[in-house]
């Protein structure tokens, strides 16, 4: 598969497992999912393409807003005419209220959406699509302004069409014939009283039936994220939480195809006892000496800590084994986690390299550009 090539295949979904325990915060899944297609293959570091249907109580209760009853003509994103159920299941994102939707709202009488639309309060209409705590959806939109009527045709019109929704892989190709794993938490989580479902990670954990077969596809990553070339040199591996996904395919692959080159990863969730994924598949790479393993179980202990916590203690190996020529991979969190990784690196190239903040800056830098620190953030 060429660099950037999307193939698609049919895929059925064979196992579905929670992967965290009893009292846990989160609702974390190992998805195994059959490639129905002898041609499709990926490498470890390539994404899953999902599209989800929408959550069917989430369609009745817009659909009964609007007033309709499912099968009104409604235009497709094509423009060809389909039944409104069909096409608020299967097309239209219910997520996050379309500007076309607000400004529709607004010409009704929606006086208080109108200061939104404004040029000037782009941060206001971010907090109000999709401010913690404050999240609108396309339901929210219309039940604040139910004394507003839309036709479903109209609805329809102002709907964004639904993007396919990428995972990272969690397994080897060559470890998993003609299947492919992904581990997702399930997002779920109260906004004035309605539980929110996250579209797609509730699909997968909860409404998608085993043997039907769903058309899916497989995203060329290794532009930007590919494994080292050359199996002999060092990978250094950050991923915490389901971050950890491409980190377990890399390590199959290296234990399928017996390379000697040295692997260390940081992993880190909320509690050891319920969030620690694929515990037992690690623990034993470790006792094969094959896999250099340091955890941060952020709320085990009275004082909160994280992987970076465990890359500034180990910032003498780190340093070293950059010498050796490792490569760096960090997937996850943008924000937080990603952003205290990439200034532990800096501090650890000018404390045990010896260099300037200046100098670190365009060591990190060089290691970017050489293709030596790769991350897969979002």
């Amino acid at each position: 598969m060429a660099a950037d090539q999307k193939h698609y295949f049919r895929g059925r979904h064979l196992v579905n497992i929670k992967l965290t325990g009893a009292g846990s915060e989160k609702d974390t899944r190992h998805h195994e999912i059959a490639i129905e297609d002898p041609a499709a293959t990926y490498l470890p570091g390539d994404a899953l393409g999902v599209h989800p249907l929408n959550d069917p109580r989430l369609v009745e209760r817009v659909l009964k807003r609007v007033g309709a009853v499912g099968d009104e003509p409604v235009p497709g994103p094509d423009g060809v005419p389909m039944p409104i159920h069909k096409a608020l299941t299967e097309v239209y994102n219910l997520s996050i209220p379309s500007r076309r939707l607000l400004e529709l709202l607004v010409e009704r009488g929606a006086a208080d959406l109108a200061p939104l639309l404004d040029k000037l309060n782009a941060h206001q209409l971010k907090q109000y699509l999709t401010g913690w705590n404050e999240a609108h959806d396309v339901l929210d939109a219309l039940d604040e302004h139910a004394h507003i009527s839309l036709t479903p045709a109209e609805l329809a019109g102002t709907l964004r069409r639904n993007l396919p929704r990428l995972y990272s892989v969690a397994s080897s190709f060559k470890a998993h014939r003609a299947q492919v794993h992904l581990l997702v938490v399930s997002v779920r989580y109260t906004i004035r009283g309605r539980v929110r479902e996250g579209l797609c990670s509730t699909w997968l954990a909860d409404r998608w039936p085993a043997d039907t077969p769903v058309e899916m596809y497989l995203q060329n990553q290794q532009r930007h994220f590919c494994m080292p070339a050359n199996p002999d040199v060092p990978m250094i591996m950050i991923g915490p939480g389901t971050g950890l996904a491409p980190f377990r395919a890399f390590v199959e692959e290296r234990r399928v195809l017996g390379s000697r080159g040295r692997n260390w990863l940081f992993f880190g969730e909320q509690h050891r006892a319920t969030d620690f994924f694929y515990g037992d598949e690690l623990n034993n790479y470790v006792k094969d000496g094959f896999l250099r393993l340091d955890l941060a179980f952020s709320r085990d202990q009275a004082s909160k800590v994280y992987v970076q916590h465990r890359i500034q203690e180990n910032a003498k190996d780190i340093w070293a084994w950059l010498q050796d020529g490792a490569e760096i991979f960090v997937c996850g969190d943008k924000e937080r986690m990603a952003a205290d990784v990439d200034r532990e690196l800096h501090r650890i190239v000018e404390t045990e390299g010896g260099q300037t903040p200046e100098e670190a800056v365009k060591y990190v830098e060089q290691l970017r550009q050489t293709k030596r620190y790769k991350r897969d953030v979002y």
